[in-house]
């Protein structure tokens, strides 16, 4: 590991990343105005109330599927005044291209008994199987305002709710909104209310943004981006969830994604996390897919920038296949890569480990080590910038600013994560980094490279974390 401090090697490579980073928001700009030039053209436009011969009256209320499906067909924009009871929805509404929703104050709510998602575009792919063929693609879709509910009171579990069908064609979803296979999305002050699953997946998407989106007493991850998507801006993101409020899981698991691979151009910003949140986490999750023919794909997170975050004790960027037998067949997935990656005005308290497992809790020896940010990946360039770190290390000896390298846990013969992998950082950049309270002389305690030896005495349990070269100011 080298150590660079002071002198010349800092303005060259401070300067250089931030031209890297000034790129990716100027380009970003431009994007917004692209997707508020094509939602300004779209022009006919109708009152949900106008299809109220298509309501039908149950025991929950008033049923506006059909009434729905039908605005949408016939006009472009449809509008959903706010209203005294919620606009229940019993089945899939399904989006065409060039297409606005404009709910106000409105609350739309999925009737308790409705197992599947309540919005999705028209042209979804499944991408598990083979990439996704983009040649029929879904364009410039928007919903502004509003509340989107499901009547739920817990997390359902994957498959028990917001199936892509009753059939549950596509296994990997499970959301209230889905779109893949689309450019030019727009969700803006919007609400998410009681979603047992994602509130809202996205893949395979091109040009999207999301901005003021407040989660309501949200049970799975907010913000649910796999691969396959590219110039993204989520900004203003609030609330609480179950798990992570974003995550831009380029590789996940097959209960978790129907697209794989790498997400390029991100802005993340203004992102706060509600203190009664269960895990205070984003996850950022890289990695190789497999199709079903063998050729794989690099699931890469490529130019992306967090910035202004409050809430959230750990950031992960590592590998993770389900849990499997130690000894035994475990998914295939292979480590996967990140480059030019900004942290920046980011607060963390680590209090403790984001998994309270005895190892991490108890401060075990070799399995215990946990940070604030977690690496495991093959990077490139990543930066730290403005970070207010509360470090408890007299009660958590093993803790640390950033970490690199396998993590395990043995659970009764079952392992929870991936010993065997090993991962390397090419450059750390690291700027006005505060240690409770304080700038630290030298940062090298705050960073910790991770060994495995046949940590599970299978063969098969052995990695490392490098980091090649460490720039601070």
């Amino acid at each position: 590991m080298h150590i660079y401090k002071g002198g010349i090697f800092l303005p060259c490579k401070f300067n250089a990343m931030n031209e890297i980073k000034e790129k990716i928001y100027s380009s970003l700009r431009t994007m917004e105005d692209e997707n508020k030039k094509k939602i300004s053209s779209l022009k006919k436009r109708a009152l949900l109330t106008g299809y109220a011969h298509l309501v039908r009256v149950t025991e929950y209320g008033k049923v506006w599927t059909e009434a729905l499906r039908a605005a949408l067909r016939e006009n472009e924009i449809v509008e959903i005044p706010t209203g005294r009871e919620p606009y229940y929805i019993d089945d899939t509404v399904v989006i065409p291209s060039n297409r606005r929703i404009e709910a106000w104050r409105a609350v739309l709510c999925l009737t308790a008994e409705c197992r599947v998602l309540m919005f999705r575009n028209e042209h979804t792919k499944d991408g598990t199987k083979a990439p996704v063929d983009s040649a029929e693609r879904d364009c410039n879709i928007s919903i502004s305002g509003g509340c989107f509910a499901e009547s739920r009171t817990f997390r359902a579990g994957y498959g028990a709710s917001g199936r892509y069908s009753e059939k549950s064609e596509f296994f990997g979803v499970s959301t209230c909104m889905l779109f893949n296979n689309i450019e030019n999305l727009t969700l803006e002050n919007v609400t998410f209310r009681n979603t047992a699953g994602f509130a809202l997946q996205i893949g395979d998407a091109k040009n999207c943004i999301f901005e003021n989106i407040w989660f309501n007493n949200c049970f799975a991850d907010g913000l649910h981006i796999n691969g396959g998507s590219e110039n993204i801006v989520a900004r203003h993101i609030y609330g609480e969830v179950g798990d992570d409020l974003v995550a831009l899981n380029a590789y996940d698991w097959q209960n978790s994604s129907v697209n794989f691979g790498a997400i390029k151009n991100v802005i993340c910003e203004h992102l706060n996390l509600a203190p009664l949140s269960r895990y205070k986490a984003l996850r950022f999750e890289p990695g190789v897919y497999t199709y079903a023919n063998g050729s794989d794909v690099d699931c890469s997170l490529e130019n992306i920038i967090i910035n202004d975050v409050t809430g959230i004790k750990t950031f992960k960027m590592y590998l993770q296949t389900p849990p499997y037998a130690i000894g035994g067949e475990r998914e295939k997935g292979a480590i996967g890569t990140i480059d030019n990656f900004f942290f920046g005005n980011i607060r963390i308290d680590l209090t403790g480990p984001i998994d309270s497992f005895p190892e991490y809790v108890n401060g075990d020896q070799v399995r215990g080590v946990f940070a604030a940010f977690e690496l495991g990946a093959n990077i490139g360039t990543l930066c730290f910038e403005n970070i207010d770190f509360t470090h408890h290390g007299d009660e958590f000896p093993l803790s640390y600013l950033v970490c690199i390298g396998p993590k395990s846990i043995n659970s009764g013969g079952t392992e929870v994560f991936d010993p065997y992998i090993s991962s390397c950082a090419k450059r750390l950049i690291f700027k006005n980094i505060t240690v409770n309270g304080e700038m630290p002389e030298d940062i090298r305690h705050l960073l910790r490279e991770i060994t495995f030896d046949d940590i599970n005495s299978d063969g098969e349990s052995s990695g490392n974390g490098k980091i090649f070269e460490v720039v601070y100011e």
